[in-house]
C-alpha cells in the first residue's frame, strides 16, 4: 500500500472518532450536567452523520452538504453550551454571533458555495472564530475565577482545550481545500491534494473528540456495573443446572443407590 492510500485508510479510520465520546456519554447521559448536555447532542449528532457520510458516498455521490450541516452543529450546539457556562457579561455575544452566523451560513450554502457544490469556507472560518473567541473567554475566566480546583480537574477546561485544538485549524483547512478545488488542477493531483490537507485536520478532531470523551469521564455512569445487564442475563438469577441420567435427576439416582446399599 503507498502513501497516499496510506492516507486515504487513515482519514477514513479517524472519521469513526465520533463514535468514542458518543458512548462515554450515552452511559453517562442522566448524569450529565445542564450545561453539558449540548454537548452531548452535539457528539450524538456527530455520531450520526458519520454513518449518513457513508450512505451518502455510496448512494448519493456527494457528501458536500454534510459539511455545511456538521458546520450548524458544531457552532449552534456548542455556542449554546458556551451561553450556559459563560458569566452573564459574556452571554450577549452568543445570540448575536449566532445571528451572524446563520446570515453566513445562508449565504454560504446558497450564494457563495452552494449546499452541494463547494465546502462551506465562510461559514465554516466565521462559526470557529466565534467559538474560539467564547473559548478564550471561557478559559480566562476558569483562570481568574475563585474556584481553588486545578484547571485539569474541571470538565469544562476540556471542552475549551476540544474546542480550541480543532477549531484553530479548520479554518485553515477548510479555505485551503477550496482553493485547490478552484486552481485547475487534474483530478488525481485534486485527489491527493484533498488527501494530504484534510490528514492533519482529520487527526485534530480525533483529538477533538477524544479530549470531549475525556470531558464525559468525569461524570459518574447512569447505571451501577453490577445493573447494567439486563435481569434475564444477571449472574444472580444463573442456577446449577441438575446433572441428568437416563432423563432422570443423578441426584435422585445417588439417594436411591445408596438407600439400597446401606438396607
Amino acid at each position: 500500500m503507498d502513501t497516499w492510500a496510506s492516507l486515504h485508510v487513515l482519514n477514513r479510520a479517524l472519521e469513526a472518532a465520533p463514535l468514542v465520546p458518543f458512548a462515554c456519554a450515552w452511559v453517562r447521559r442522566h448524569q450529565l450536567p445542564y450545561a453539558l448536555r449540548p454537548v452531548y447532542y452535539y457528539v450524538g449528532l456527530k455520531a450520526f452523520f458519520y454513518f449518513l457520510d457513508a450512505f451518502s458516498r455510496l448512494v448519493l455521490h456527494n457528501n458536500v452538504y454534510l459539511y455545511h450541516l456538521a458546520t450548524i452543529v458544531l457552532v449552534g450546539l456548542l455556542a449554546q453550551a458556551y451561553w450556559r457556562l459563560e458569566p452573564q457579561r459574556f452571554r450577549r455575544l452568543v445570540p448575536v454571533g449566532l445571528c451572524l452566523f446563520g446570515v453566513v451560513a445562508l449565504l454560504d450554502a446558497t450564494v457563495l458555495n452552494g449546499l452541494f457544490t463547494d465546502v462551506n469556507t465562510y461559514s465554516q472560518a466565521f462559526g470557529c472564530a466565534l467559538l474560539l473567541m467564547l473559548a478564550l473567554l471561557h478559559v480566562v475566566g476558569l483562570t481568574r475565577g475563585t474556584t481553588q480546583q486545578a484547571l485539569e480537574a474541571l470538565p469544562e477546561f476540556f471542552l475549551s482545550v476540544a474546542v480550541l485544538v480543532y477549531c484553530s485549524s479548520s479554518i485553515v483547512s477548510y479555505v485551503a481545500i477550496n482553493i485547490i478545488y478552484h486552481s485547475g488542477y487534474d483530478v488525481p493531483t485534486l485527489i491527493r491534494l484533498d488527501t494530504l490537507i484534510s490528514s492533519p485536520d482529520m487527526v485534530l478532531m480525533s483529538v477533538h473528540m477524544g479530549l470531549l470523551a475525556w470531558m464525559f469521564c468525569f461524570f459518574p455512569l447512569s447505571v451501577l456495573p453490577r445493573q447494567a445487564l439486563p435481569a434475564w442475563l444477571h449472574y444472580s438469577r444463573w442456577h446449577q443446572r441438575p446433572y441428568r441420567l437416563l432423563g432422570r435427576p443423578l441426584a435422585t439416582l445417588l439417594a436411591r443407590h445408596r438407600h439400597w446399599t446401606a438396607a
